[in-house]
């Protein structure tokens, strides 16, 4: 047997042999961390198509951009719509008869109805009719009952029917559809939108930037296509919008929207919108075109859906434009109010900012209440007030001012509504 120190001595020998050059350490490290590295980047490409799936699998089931509707086929130059709920015939035979009445437009021919019926929240019928007047036009005529007679049906607007291509929704909005011909409703939640959406339509909702609620038509049911909402004295057809909605195909899935567009409206008596078109900005001012001969004067109030923009301080009838002054601006001065509340007092433009002054020291004015401004192409300071702004904190108390905060985007207007009294 060899001596122990021998062996020792081989066994060193031979583990030098194998020992370890300088920095072998490290090349294992970067060896591990180069396969973990792949094993991430994998990782990562498989959770990548995993994302891609479920996108697809998203688009699929009806996430995402919101689907169109084809609309139905026209039925000559009228809505190819099928009516809403059950129609009763003596009320559609007692609107033709009121129709052929008024205006001297009748007799009506080729008469159709949308919607014939007594809706509870009206607490009144309506009537929504197609046909041609006696010169042969296309029109569409809106009807609801006069509580104050009997619910005795009077029309409401006619006018000419819209395009059966493009058409979406037919509205009507105005505090004058529950009394006699013109008159405003003395309840202050008067105004009433009555909406019609197309077919493939299973559910409507009105909302309205005068107010803070908005009403959802209960889906699938036979008039979910029908939806008649009450709103305020100060709701007015340029602060309501109309939306469609369908039942998704998958259980339990919200509704998916499938249009939204502007309410509509043209009641004897009902201030008229002006179209414009904002052409440039000059400091405190925006310079808009307008139609020509629409009577449009100095003092009347600029408005989007979302409030005031401004007030016309000067009109070029001849290039058809005219000038406003943002609420914002150092020229802009009113009488206001409070919503609900009905705390008076005054706002101010400073250049940059909106300041409701004047206000009595003992009134309640809290963040976010809503400020309106009375629009003077209404019949009255309640009919049409337009939303100035809101309270950007609560007014201290004794205090006499509160700083505002416009509900308009006055930064980015690209078109606007200027409001001018009704025609004769």
């Amino acid at each position: 047997m060899r001596d122990t120190t021998e062996l020792r001595d081989g066994l060193a020998d031979l583990a030098e042999s194998v020992a370890p050059t300088e920095g072998y350490e490290g090349k294992i490290m970067r060896r591990a961390e180069r396969r973990r590295g792949r094993r991430r980047i994998a990782a990562g490409a498989a959770a990548a198509v995993c994302v891609a799936v479920l996108v697809t699998m998203v688009r699929v089931v009806g996430f995402g951009p919101a689907p169109q509707l084809a609309a139905p086929p026209p039925d000559g130059p009228f809505l190819g719509w099928s009516p809403v709920g059950d129609l009763d015939a003596d009320l559609v035979h007692e609107a033709t008869s009121v129709w052929d009445r008024t205006n001297s437009a009748g007799p009506h021919t080729d008469v159709r109805a949308l919607v014939a019926t007594r809706h509870p929240r009206l607490r009144s019928t309506v009537v929504v009719l197609q046909g041609y007047d006696k010169q042969g036009n296309a029109r569409l005529a809106f009807f609801t009952g006069d509580l104050d007679a009997a619910d005795a049906l009077r029309m409401r607007v006619d006018r000419p029917a819209p395009d059966p291509v493009k058409t979406q929704a037919i509205s009507l909005v105005s505090p004058r559809l529950s009394g006699a011909a013109g008159e405003v409703s003395n309840d202050p939640a008067g105004t009433y939108a009555i909406a019609i959406a197309m077919p493939g339509v299973t559910a409507v909702r009105v909302s309205n930037t005068a107010v803070d609620n908005e009403m959802f038509q209960e889906p699938e049911g036979s008039t979910s296509r029908l939806v008649v909402k009450r709103f305020p004295l100060t709701a007015t057809a340029q602060t309501t919008t109309i939306a469609g909605f369908t039942k998704p195909k998958r259980p339990f899935a919200s509704l998916t929207k499938v249009f939204e567009v502007p309410g509509e409206d043209g009641v004897d008596g009902d201030a008229r919108a002006v179209p414009a078109e904002v052409l440039r900005r000059n400091g405190q001012q925006i310079i808009v075109a307008f139609p020509k001969d629409q009577g449009v004067q100095r003092g009347q109030l600029a408005v989007v859906a979302e409030g005031l923009v401004g007030r016309v301080t000067a009109v070029d009838t001849v290039r058809g434009e005219a000038t406003v002054d943002l609420i914002t601006s150092t020229g802009f001065t009113g009488q206001v109010h409070t919503n609900i509340s009905n705390v008076p007092g005054s706002v101010r433009g400073t250049g940059g900012k909106l300041v409701m002054e004047g206000v009595p020291a003992d009134g309640e004015i809290y963040q976010t209440n809503r400020v309106l401004m009375p629009d003077p192409s209404q019949q009255s300071s309640q009919v049409g007030a337009v939303t100035i702004g809101r309270a950007s904190a609560d007014k201290a108390a004794g205090a006499t001012t509160v700083e505002l905060t416009p509900t308009a985007d006055l930064a980015n207007l690209t078109r606007l509504s200027i409001m001018t009294p009704s025609a004769p």
